[in-house]
């Protein structure tokens, strides 16, 4: 079985990190995700199984101590199904 890369080493999570903390600094305290979009992209797109490979990079190589990359990656991946909802709404950044 080979080792899987460190989720910190995909720009896939860490710019979507990077975008969730400059949202709090502008103030940003909610996200927007439109279901039947998300429903939709679930089958469509490889965000889910992005998030669990990454999710399995979590478990190898941190466990339950370390990073504490599972609630980071949750974070990341919130702001990117908002992306994917607005993609879809044809929206652009955080709803007010």
């Amino acid at each position: 079985m080979t080792e899987t890369l460190h989720w910190s080493q995909d720009r896939y999570w860490t710019e979507a990190l990077e975008r969730l903390y400059a949202l709090r600094e502008q103030g940003v305290t909610h996200l927007t995700v439109n279901l039947a979009a998300i429903s939709e992209i679930a089958f469509q797109d490889d965000v889910a199984y992005k998030l669990m490979e990454a999710m399995v990079s979590v478990h190898e190589h941190e466990g339950w101590e370390g990073y504490r990359g599972a609630p980071r990656l949750m974070l990341a991946l919130l702001v990117r199904l908002e992306e994917l909802s607005n993609s879809r709404d044809g929206r652009e950044g955080p709803q007010p």
